[in-house]
């Protein structure tokens, strides 16, 4: 399996009119992912359940706020982040 370098969501994903980007706006071919501020783990995130459980208007930078990471349980400052780009 190849590794990719993290993207942050405004890299790849242009703004709405009313500057804030939603799970709808991301392209599907897109594998979400989250990074942990404090240790660095990286892990994939589910984008079907986030889309059932929040809505597919739910903005990425209020559900980052939700993040617990799995290696250190910390809480704070992680980031959802474009992981992969699976080919199309």
């Amino acid at each position: 399996m190849r590794q990719f370098k993290p993207l942050h969501l405004t890299e790849v994903v242009f703004f709405t009119r009313d500057g804030f980007i939603r799970l709808k706006d991301i392209q599907p071919y897109y594998v979400l992912g989250a990074v942990c501020r404090r240790c660095k783990s990286i892990g994939e995130l589910d984008r079907k359940v986030l889309e059932r459980r929040y809505g597919r208007d739910a903005m990425p930078a209020d559900l980052s706020k939700r993040l617990k990471c799995r290696s250190c349980q910390n809480t704070r400052g992680n980031i959802i982040m474009v992981i992969n780009q699976w080919p199309r």
